[in-house]
């Protein structure tokens, strides 16, 4: 007989891993499964705003043991590249990152505090009943309520099948490179993002050093098609020419990706919940609309999601405690994920002439603080 789980997690991504570790210490009997998912979070280096690793829900020590390093300096550069204010944080930042490291680190700890995993091996089938939800995949798993935690809005509702229409997608790419460096220091890089004006104001460039690899992107709002290839690569031919990164790369070991973080589209849903699962992380369309930052937004969202399932688990009626998700991610999220009243690309070639909001925007870039 296929054992009835609580509670199954589908994505093995920041997210879903934080959430399965977030229910095994609560002692829920959690499954998580692994299954190919779409490209909407970055499959190389990332970075973490400051208060990531003390979100609540992430177990302590996480930093240490994902190898996280901690920024307290942002550099601005202009469009022409030929000025820079600099920012310094009194304390951290932000984080870089690889999710990989983060994604064992959480999975590690959610198996020691009991939780299970599953290997779909495929994209999954999904079928809902009154009673269960079941995943199928290379094994079937079921369970009495299913948190989805990966792909992106518009996948997942095609795959359950959900009447209600999606947002309509965002246009948002972010496409990135990770170039390694080798055993050369690099101090005018390190310990600090840079963020890069654009002549194109629904673009932006940004790149930091972590762990002797240097990591380019382009992040991209434009309706304009493409993988923003070219722009990426303009940026680096400009950054080396004037300097700033060195003149020799090991552009033939690079790391190239591109991905679609579903940035704001949670705000545009008109639900997130289907018959006994939820949506959360970037199936619920948690992603900051300035930056296309996937992590803080996707795993705060996962532990609402967490808390609605249990309580709905110990109550009567089952659904109608799963709607709450609704009013309790917006309560402690929207007004981040909301974009900001006046345009931060707007405002960027101001810095270089008002040192006295650079510290705001800062905040607002990197944090979603008001500005």
């Amino acid at each position: 007989m296929i054992h009835l789980y609580d509670i199954a997690v589908l994505g093995a991504t920041p997210a879903g891993c934080a959430a399965a570790s977030y229910l095994a210490r609560k002692k829920a009997d959690v499954v998580l499964i692994d299954a190919p998912g779409g490209a909407n979070e970055s499959p190389l280096m990332d970075w973490a705003p400051r208060d990531f690793f003390s979100l609540r829900g992430l177990p302590r020590d996480m930093a240490k043991a994902c190898k996280a390093k901690p920024f307290k300096n942002v550099r601005y550069y202009d469009a022409m590249l030929a000025r820079q204010v600099d920012y310094t944080s009194r304390a951290t930042a932000g984080y870089c990152l690889k999710p990989s490291v983060l994604i064992k680190s959480l999975t590690a700890n959610a198996i020691a505090a009991g939780a299970k995993t599953v290997d779909a091996g495929q994209h999954p089938a999904i079928g809902l009943s009154e009673d269960m939800v079941t995943v199928i995949g290379k094994t079937q798993v079921r369970a009495k309520v299913l948190l989805v935690a990966q792909s992106n809005p518009a996948e997942v509702m095609s795959d359950l099948a959900m009447p209600t229409r999606p947002s309509a997608r965002t246009s948002f790419v972010v496409a990135a490179l990770d170039v390694p460096l080798g055993d050369a220091k690099h101090p005018r890089l390190d310990n600090m993002m840079h963020i890069v004006e654009s002549k194109e104001r629904s673009e932006l460039g940004m790149f930091f050093v972590y762990q002797k690899t240097l990591h380019l992107r382009v992040v991209s709002s434009s309706v304009a098609t493409g993988t923003r290839a070219q722009e990426l690569s303009t940026l680096l031919g400009g950054l080396q020419r004037e300097g700033i990164l060195p003149a020799t790369l090991s552009i033939d070991k690079a790391k190239g990706a591109v991905w679609f973080p579903p940035a704001g589209e949670a705000l545009e849903m008109e639900t997130h919940v289907a018959k006994r699962c939820l949506l959360a992380g970037t199936a619920g369309g948690f992603a900051d609309t300035i930056t296309g930052q996937t992590l803080s937004p996707s795993v705060r969202s996962a532990i609402i999601a967490c808390d609605v399932a249990m309580e709905a688990l110990k109550g009567g009626d089952l659904q109608n405690t799963l709607g709450k998700f609704k009013s309790e991610w917006r309560s402690e999220l929207a007004e981040s994920l909301r974009p900001p009243s006046t345009s931060l690309h707007m405002l960027l070639p101001l810095l270089f002439v008002n040192n006295r909001i650079v510290a705001k925007f800062t905040g607002a870039l990197l944090h979603g603080e008001p500005i």
